[in-house]
């Protein structure tokens, strides 16, 4: 009788962990899926010559932009990039790099951060 229960309860979480392999399985096809369409939507990037909406709607699933921070030109607001198919990169933290900084036509100047902010 012991055995018995035994063998059923270790049949029942092998079955268990097998449904679960199966399912991280094909959510791995989805990735792979996804990173080959990623890759395609970046070397049409790559080869554009304008940048026009609909290129921006492939690559681009998401921007959240949040509220400003300081005032005149300490002036500071966050914006995230979630792109198709990868969702939002984390770039890694390698050397410091000098920050980006550019005005505009409309005489705002922007500045990229090249490192994380905390948070």
């Amino acid at each position: 009788m012991q055995l018995s229960h035994k063998y059923e309860a270790e049949r029942m979480e092998l079955k268990s962990k097998i449904s679960m392999l199966r399912q991280k399985l094909s959510e791995s096809g989805q990735y792979e899926k996804d990173r080959s369409n990623f890759t395609e939507a970046i070397r049409l990037f790559m080869q554009m010559d304008k940048l026009t909406a609909p290129l921006l709607r492939e690559l681009i699933e998401r921007i959240e932009v949040f509220e400003t921070e300081g005032k005149g030109k300490d002036r500071t607001q966050r914006i995230i990039i979630y792109y198709r198919f990868v969702g939002y990169v984390e770039l890694p933290d390698i050397a410091p790099r000098p920050h980006v900084r550019a005005d505009t036509r409309k005489g705002v100047s922007v500045e990229y951060l090249t490192e994380p902010i905390g948070a």
